[in-house]
């Protein structure tokens, strides 16, 4: 009686663990072909910003996620049947959607960054499909004046906390006398009137907010990049549909023709921010003109103290 309670006993624990891996196979399946929530910075174009726009007559306005990296996801949606949410709040801290990547509520972010630590349980997609270069910008009446990196370690320099930087070129930049301020008019116009004599942004970012100031023809933004830093596509650890988004966007970034595309979306994405922003009136602190309105050169010696990670 006993082998024989014994028999059944084993036989039902291991058909009920073939059971419930079949089972959480299916259900992982399942979550695979309906949502997927996807997030990215809320304020930081052309990577991730929330966008404001007015349908029609109305006077209420609509917001809209963008990103560079939407078309993606609009493949991934077509090609795999999944419903695509974006998670986004204007005005909102992207460090809670990023809190929310590390719980698993949100499967997907765009535009992490490697080796950095909020992005720790994240796991990215390689090989990364864009660069977000670091670049400097100055006054063009000093750009002639700086010809290496060396030479900034002895002026004073900003950075912006909107601005987004790797863990890696974060601690490279503690080598230079650098001022943090809170948003792009704070760093633009310690930069005009010789509050500082430099300032390190990422390239597009650095392009985009002196656009909607205005006063992108009166700065010199530097030819070399200093740091590179890769951007990708994160998938939180814990979500059910890790190993599936994985697998299907790392077969997306392989693709040389992507990589093309998404290259394109960019510089479109920033040629149109710089259109709708043209004609602005720049900022009080501008008190004269360039001649040309053209934007001079910063043009650092190729090789010399050129860092890229």
């Amino acid at each position: 009686m006993n082998k024989l309670f014994f028999f059944i006993f084993c036989f039902s624990s291991f058909w009920s663990f073939d059971s419930y891996a079949q089972m959480k196979n299916v259900t992982n399946a399942a979550r695979s072909s309906e949502e997927l929530k996807v997030t990215g910075y809320m304020n930081y174009a052309p990577v991730g910003y929330v966008e404001e726009f007015y349908v029609g007559k109305s006077k209420k306005p609509t917001y809209t996620y963008r990103s560079v990296f939407e078309g993606i996801i609009d493949e991934l949606k077509q090609k795999s049947n999944i419903r695509i949410n974006y998670i986004y709040a204007l005005g909102s801290s992207t460090d809670k959607y990023i809190a929310d990547i590390n719980t698993g509520d949100i499967d997907i972010f765009l535009g992490a960054y490697y080796d950095t630590k909020k992005f720790q349980r994240t796991e990215l997609v390689f090989p990364s499909i864009l660069n977000n270069p670091v670049t400097i910008i100055t006054m063009p009446e000093n750009a002639s004046k700086i010809s290496n990196l060396s030479q900034l370690k002895q002026l004073k320099g900003a950075v912006c906390n909107q601005d987004e930087f790797s863990d890696y070129v974060k601690q490279q930049m503690e080598g230079y006398n650098l001022e943090s301020v809170d948003t792009p008019l704070q760093l633009f116009e310690k930069l005009y009137t010789g509050e500082v004599d430099f300032v390190f942004v990422t390239q597009y970012f650095g392009i985009v907010e002196a656009s909607k100031l205005g006063i992108r023809d009166y700065l010199s933004f530097s030819k070399q990049v200093v740091w590179n830093m890769p951007l990708f596509i994160g998938i939180s650890q814990l979500s059910p549909n890790r190993k599936f988004l994985v697998q299907k966007l790392t077969s997306y970034s392989e693709n040389p023709e992507n990589k093309i595309k998404i290259e394109q979306k960019l510089q479109e994405m920033v040629r149109n921010i710089e259109l709708e922003n043209r004609g602005v009136v720049p900022p009080a602190f501008i008190k004269k003109e360039i001649s040309d309105n053209t934007t001079s050169s910063l043009d650092l010696s190729p090789q010399e103290d050129k860092i890229s990670n």
